[in-house]
């Protein structure tokens, strides 16, 4: 499909490359471990990059996936991959139905959707009647871009829309969870290359346009429909897997991940 001559295109830089790879990983251990075999991204929006591509490390994994509002474009990298027998594409009106009828899949999970949502505890309940076990996937905080880009945005006037600071928080994240019904909380990290997160420079250019992207272009689908995955993505996930302490980690860790089961009345 041609590419409209006026629309902005965005091409994913090499780290959210390596982001996708290591989401992939860690959803593929989390499939193996909490066998998983229903997995519901309500909303597939995204934050960083061309939405509606963060769960195909639980179809690769395996899993049925289901997608709420997810985009057309993204939709169709899927039917590339082969993985249309995995996906399911429900609006947020018909997921809202299936729910009211008792449908329940394992997982109900998110990237980086309660720190700009309206009614963060609103958005966990409706997730929690939708799956016995939530996950949500932030930015970390205690990476040592983070701080830049929160300067980046002061130097240039930006406004912060990237939303409400403690969800940005592991350790905030899982205590908010809990306090709304959450059991059996655990967090980890991921994403944890050798350099800085997003130091917000980017972020500047996107905002002078507008934050409009039309058109997306993932060197990650690319590569993994031609089968050639770049080899310095498992040399930097070697590292980013050494058995250190959680802790030891946060300083370079780009994103943590956040999963509890939810009790029900």
């Amino acid at each position: 499909m041609a590419i409209d001559a006026g629309y902005p295109v965005e091409t994913e830089v090499f780290g959210v490359t390596y982001e996708r790879y290591a989401l992939q990983k860690l959803f593929a251990r989390l499939v193996r471990s909490q066998g998983w075999k229903t997995v519901l991204e309500w909303p597939a929006s995204g934050a960083k990059a061309m939405p509606g591509l963060y769960s195909l490390g639980f179809a690769l994994a395996g899993s049925a996936v289901t997608l709420v509002d997810a985009d057309s474009t993204a939709v169709r990298h899927w039917r590339d991959l082969g993985l249309e027998h995995r996906l399911e594409l429900l609006d947020s009106r018909q997921v809202g139905e299936e729910v009211e009828r008792g449908r329940r899949w394992d997982l109900c999970w998110n990237f980086l959707v309660l720190p700009t949502a309206p009614d963060p505890a609103a958005e966990i309940r409706r997730m929690a009647a939708a799956a016995p076990w939530l996950m949500v996937v932030h930015v970390n905080r205690f990476n040592v871009g983070f701080g830049v880009h929160r300067s980046v945005h002061r130097w240039y006037n930006l406004p912060w829309t990237h939303g409400e600071l403690p969800f940005f928080s592991p350790y905030a994240t899982v205590d908010f969870l809990e306090k709304n019904g959450g059991t059996e909380a655990f967090w980890g990290v991921v994403d944890c290359p050798p350099w800085p997160d997003s130091l917000g420079f980017r972020d500047v250019r996107l905002h002078r346009r507008g934050n409009t992207v039309e058109q997306w272009h993932s060197p990650y689908v690319k590569a993994l429909q031609e089968g050639n995955l770049p080899g310095w993505l498992s040399a930097v996930y070697a590292l980013e897997r050494l058995p250190l302490p959680k802790a030891l980690k946060l300083p370079y860790a780009h994103l943590f991940y956040a999963c509890c089961r939810m009790t029900h009345d």
